[in-house]
């Protein structure tokens, strides 16, 4: 809530003072209507004068507070309201001819309520007048009074006067001084402590309108933030955050707006550049930003992902556009995406993942879920030689079944521990179906998530599967994914590998190449059988000598390690030719065979058999 300024504090005041001077005439002339005659005998003007008089006074005391007139003017207004009641009820002062006190008080009242002088210098002028009029012309009726009396009512009326002008000056002072403090309080909750950027709260009270199709957000995210903080200490961490962002106010055109969202998150509001691409300029800044940083004698590299929302695709509030761009920010850094654009694509994505999770709350494993398989071929020997099972899930909305779409949400709960013993099992009771199909060396291959994993559920229950369906380890191959996030230095993922190691499961390391695992880590997750090589390699690689280098050296290392190298996604015959004349022989991928329901491998297996025995 935006602080009041003294204008508005006036303003308001004045109202008050309108309401309450309406009451307070109105309630006065009740008083002089029932008073008798008597009591008012020796005045100048009848009662019903007065009681008009007072309910005109009142009326448009309070209409004039309700004005539009600037508050000087008001000011004025209403103290010439005011200070007629004095002129019209000068016929009763002779009653209180002796009471020194009223004026004093009156003033007193005045200088603490008062928030301008224009109403203090109203009533000198007027109860020095009316108390001059009454010593030069009225008469007392209670008492004989003698002239230096009237002296003395001046002289104490001179003091009240000094006394209320002080009052009021350090009155007025005081509210000034606690209207600076609240700007500075105001201030400093809507920006951020550390670099004096806007905050959340301050960006919303800046750019209150609900939509804002013309400007242009950029959210910028100092990925290594923190870790700059644990090699370098805090103050160069600091320095580097705001070298950043003298940098970004350089380097990009004049912005109306930057916030400090969290850490080293910021997001620059601007005007939209006419005729210009936003990812191209973008891509440039992000190249700029990510100089090497000069603080002290270190020399300071950033890892800084962008990502861009134009405001053209969804009508939305600020608070709304940012939030999205926070969200979007995790997944650039994911896919090492450094300049992301929100297009309509991506909130279309964001919007069947909200739908997926309330779905994928209330969804049946045993009923809602079904495995398919894709087998596995060996080019040396012409044979399948195993087969991955692949969850899918009937999904009530379309799109939501994709595995890329539900299993990172199931991956955010313990709904993933559930699911993956569902699939683990079902995966046994396929490899025990196969028996007599396939030679023992057949395997299956089932792949486990980093939280199922580290679970404390997960090691028995596997070995409870193996005793339940009678099956060796050997014939079920656990599949870890080095993409996914997997500390494989943590101690919970240690000594599960071990557990496995001890067990004599064979491993396959999926996605090898996407992650961070080093030689050193690939020792401890012996007895490591298979490195996977991702789609991404093998895809056009007739077309980029790098993918083919790649590929060539993903195979070296499988070959100095004595593990197999199997290359996933293969769909043409040009793809499986380059990866032979490198040395790969297994394959996995829609070239050969495609993910299908258990029967129709059953199918193909037997047919294969048939074949061979002919």
């Amino acid at each position: 809530m935006p602080i009041k300024t003294v204008d508005k504090i006036v303003q308001n005041q004045q109202r008050w003072i309108g309401n309450f001077a309406f009451f307070l005439m109105s309630a006065g002339a009740l008083i002089f209507w029932i008073t008798t005659d008597e009591t008012i005998q020796n005045a100048y003007l009848n009662r019903s004068t007065i009681v008009s008089v007072l309910v005109l006074i009142g009326l448009m005391t309070f209409l004039i507070s309700r004005s539009r007139l600037s508050n000087r003017y008001q000011s004025h207004l209403l103290s010439v309201m005011f200070l007629i009641i004095p002129v019209t009820s000068i016929s009763l002062l002779p009653y209180a001819a002796v009471t020194v006190w009223a004026s004093c008080f009156l003033f007193l009242m005045i200088a603490l309520i008062a928030y301008d002088r224009i109403m203090m210098w109203y009533a000198v002028v007027i109860i020095v007048a009316t108390n001059g009029y009454v010593m030069l012309r009225s008469e007392t009726v209670s008492v004989e009074i003698d002239p230096t009396d009237h002296y003395a009512r001046l002289g104490m009326i001179g003091i009240a006067i000094c006394i209320a002008f002080i009052i009021n000056h350090l009155h007025l002072r005081h509210l000034h001084r606690l209207q600076i403090l609240a700007n500075q309080l105001h201030d400093a909750a809507r920006h951020d402590l550390q670099t004096q950027l806007l905050n959340m709260r301050g960006l919303e009270e800046r750019f209150a309108q609900p939509y804002h199709p013309q400007l242009l957000l950029v959210g910028v995210h100092l990925e290594n933030y923190y870790e700059l903080a644990r090699y370098f200490g805090d103050e160069i961490q600091e320095r580097v955050l705001f070298d950043c962002i003298e940098r970004l106010k350089t380097l990009l055109p004049p912005h109306l707006g930057m916030v400090r969202v969290e850490g080293g998150t910021l997001v620059v509001v601007m005007e939209k550049p006419p005729g210009v691409s936003c990812q191209d300029e973008m891509e440039r800044l992000s190249q700029q930003m990510s100089a090497p940083y000069q603080v002290d004698r270190h020399q300071i590299y950033v890892n800084l992902y962008i990502v861009i929302d134009d405001g053209a695709v969804h009508p939305s509030g600020m608070t709304k556009r940012i939030q999205q761009i926070t969200s979007a920010l995790p997944e650039s850094v994911r896919n090492s995406e450094k300049v992301m654009c929100l297009n309509e694509q991506w909130r279309a994505e964001q919007a069947l993942r909200v739908e997926a999770a309330q779905a994928l709350s209330q969804a049946d494993i045993n009923h809602d879920f079904y495995l398919v398989y894709q087998l596995q071929y060996d080019s040396d020997q012409d044979r399948f030689i195993g087969l991955e099972a692949l969850v899918r899930w009937n999904s009530p909305i379309p799109g939501a079944g994709r595995p890329t779409v539900f299993i990172p949400i199931a991956e955010k709960s313990d709904l993933i521990i559930r699911l993956g013993e569902w699939i683990f099992e079902e995966g046994c009771k396929t490899r025990k179906r196969l028996i007599g199909l396939v030679p023992d060396d057949f395997s299956l291959s089932v792949n486990v998530s980093p939280r199922q994993l580290t679970h404390d559920s997960f090691m028995p229950f596997i070995e409870r599967m193996l005793l339940k369906y009678s099956l060796q380890p050997k014939q079920i191959k656990i599949e870890i994914t080095e993409s996914q996030a997997l500390d494989f230095e943590s101690q919970p993922i240690l000594r599960a590998l071990r557990r496995i190691k001890t067990l004599d499961f064979p491993v396959s390391l999926d996605d090898f190449g996407t992650g961070h695992a080093s030689y050193h880590v690939l020792e401890r997750l012996l007895p490591l059988r298979q490195l996977k090589v991702p789609k991404q390699f093998i895809e056009q690689v007739e077309e980029s000598e790098k993918r083919q280098s790649i590929l060539e050296s993903i195979f070296q290392l499988s070959q100095s390690m004595h593990v197999e190298c199997i290359v996933e996604g293969v769909e043409t015959d040009e793809e499986v030719r380059i990866a032979k004349n490198i040395g790969i022989h297994l394959f996995q991928g829609y070239f050969f065979a495609k993910p299908v329901v258990l029967e129709e491998i059953i199918c193909l297996l037997q047919m294969k058999q048939a074949e061979v025995t002919d």
